[in-house]
């Protein structure tokens, strides 16, 4: 609930408004990251030559570096770290994360709806890292709930979000200052990142996200370049 609106956050829910199926069964994937070919197949795939796991204590692989991946499994790391597994710290590759550049490769299917609710849960439940997981979703689902936004709200990039829980106590904010709205480097990337899932989920343009369009630059003054 927010500001007294329930906020429909359902596996279905996401689905209508990615236009991505909705499965009652359990998905694919999660059956997939729990029972998975060995880490040696899934390497061959998704990396260049063989990567130099660091293992745990019990010997087992805990994550390599980012450089052994192909240019292909590196882009959909990046999706995966921003979108479906949010963190900041890409420069290692995990188990969990290869396993799943593994299984979009090989078109494993999955209920990204049920994912990704999965994913808020955790985050609203206290239990994950990172202090707010997939806010542009939250936001979009928050609109469609007809939840107005208010002078007083605060508009997070995506890197501070990131950082949100690790802010230190009682600093003074600096007054916001009215600026001309231009799409940051992390809106595009982000455009550009959604564009590329929904190709690989096969979505239609009519049930993408629509973007407003940009601000046009206000017009030189008449007397510049006259001296």
């Amino acid at each position: 609930m927010v500001r007294d609106k329930n906020i429909n956050f359902s596996a279905r829910a996401i689905n209508s408004l990615f236009g991505t199926p909705y499965t009652d069964t359990l998905g694919e994937l999660q059956e997939f990251l729990e029972d998975h070919p060995p880490l040696d197949t899934i390497c061959k795939l998704i990396c260049r030559d063989d990567p130099q796991w660091t293992l745990s204590r019990l010997n087992e692989p805990i994550n390599f570096s980012r450089t052994k991946l192909t240019f292909a499994a590196d882009n959909w790391l990046q999706f995966i770290s921003a979108w479906l597994l949010p963190s900041s710290h890409i420069f290692e590759v995990t188990r969990e994360r290869a396993v799943m550049i593994f299984a979009i490769l090989t078109d494993v299917p999955f209920d990204i709806g049920r994912f990704l609710h999965k994913s808020i849960w955790k985050s609203a439940m206290g239990s994950l890292t990172v202090g707010l997981y997939h806010p542009s979703l939250i936001t979009e689902l928050c609109a469609r709930a007809c939840l107005e936004r208010q002078p007083g709200d605060e508009l997070l990039q995506p890197d501070s979000m990131i950082r949100a829980d690790r802010r230190p106590a009682g600093r003074a904010r600096a007054p916001i200052q009215p600026r001309q709205r231009q799409p940051p480097q992390a809106e595009l990337e982000e455009r550009q990142w959604w564009a590329l899932w929904a190709d690989q989920m096969y979505i239609l343009m009519s049930n993408r996200p629509r973007y407003p369009p940009d601000e046009p630059a206000k017009p030189l003054p008449a007397d510049m370049g006259d001296e």
